[in-house]
């Protein structure tokens, strides 16, 4: 009779740590797919902060350029 009651406890025992560890790879899939989304996001957030600098110094090189060329036009 304790046989049986010492076999069932030991299955609801496995049965509990089984649950525990699928929820625990849950969570810790959730996170890292947050991790993995806050990376990217970061990552599209620089990307953009660089092209704006680039458009920047593009737009100040053009200026430059065009203050020379017009220098140079009335200085003929």
């Amino acid at each position: 009779m304790f046989g049986i009651g010492k076999k069932l406890a030991e299955e609801a025992t496995q049965q509990a740590e089984s649950t525990a560890q699928v929820a625990a790879n849950a969570v810790g899939q959730t996170v890292q797919q947050a991790v993995e989304q806050a990376k990217d996001a970061g990552q599209k957030a620089l990307d953009e902060v660089y092209k704006v600098a680039e458009t920047g110094e593009k737009a100040v090189k053009n200026v430059a350029n065009q203050a020379t060329s017009w220098g140079k036009s009335f200085g003929q």
